[in-house]
């Protein structure tokens, strides 16, 4: 009877043993993960460090390439109108059909005093009435500005082009200084702006060599202000117009580019 009475309080120690063994293993293996899990965690944090680190570094890349392409940009526009101001310098007046014969007809007598040079008191009335055309065409102001903007002094540049058209009124640069209104618009994002000063270079200087340019940035423009509609209608505009001209062919990689936009 003793025994019988004992048997079971021994399976009953037995049991809690087993019990205490297994809560114990239970613990350790609930460590184990956890210590894996915040290993995982924390290589996961480093990479993420990392990734952001190459980011950066390619940002920042991006843009010292993108401000190259301003500069380089700028300075072959300031060497095309230079090269555009240089002919208009040299070249002689055009004789309208109606006045010919009669130019014609002095011409022999011209060409005799125009050999000698004209006297001193001559001299200084013509350096006098030559001073003030140097000083319309703004040249200076002109030049400044686009300095400002290859410097990436955008606003600087906004506000030297925006007085540049009431202090030089009847300058031969105003088609290139709206256009570069527009540019400088597009850089810091006013969009709206900036089609404004293009659409200023289509409507009143139609013969300037900056008009299909002025026609694809403003497609540019009005597809950032999320009109796509519109501007596809632009861009399709400069491909028909400006068929053989790197406008065109920039025109149809940005049509390509929204096309494949969801």
């Amino acid at each position: 009877m003793v025994g019988a009475f004992l048997a079971p309080s021994v399976s009953m120690a037995e049991q809690e043993s087993m019990q205490a063994r297994m809560d114990r293993l239970e613990r350790i293996i609930q460590g184990q993960g956890l210590t894996s899990l915040l290993t995982q965690v924390d290589q996961l944090q480093r990479e993420i460090q990392r990734l952001n680190g190459t980011n950066e570094e390619l940002s920042h890349k991006i843009d010292q390439m993108q401000q190259r392409q301003r500069e380089q940009y700028l300075d072959l526009d300031q060497r095309i109108t230079e090269l555009q101001q240089q002919p208009a310098a040299t070249q002689p007046p055009v004789r309208n059909d109606s006045a010919s014969m009669v130019n014609d007809s002095i011409d022999s007598e011209l060409v005799d005093s125009e050999l000698q040079p004209p006297p001193a008191d001559q001299m200084d009335g013509a350096i006098d009435t030559l001073a003030p055309v140097a000083v319309e065409s703004g040249e200076a102001a002109y030049q400044a500005a686009l300095q400002d903007l290859r410097g990436g002094r955008y606003q600087e540049a906004l506000t030297a082009l925006g007085a540049f058209p009431q202090n030089y009124p009847n300058s031969s640069y105003l088609p290139n200084v709206y256009y570069w209104q527009g540019e400088a618009h597009y850089v810091v994002r006013e969009f709206d702006k900036a089609i404004v000063a293009f659409d200023k270079v289509l409507s009143s200087y139609p013969d300037s060599n900056k008009v299909s340019d002025a026609l694809l940035k403003r497609g540019f423009s009005e597809f950032e202000t999320g009109d796509t509609t519109k501007a596809q209608a632009t861009l399709n505009q400069v491909i028909q117009q400006y068929p053989d001209t790197s406008a065109a062919r920039l025109a149809r990689v940005r049509l390509d580019r929204i096309q494949q936009t969801p």
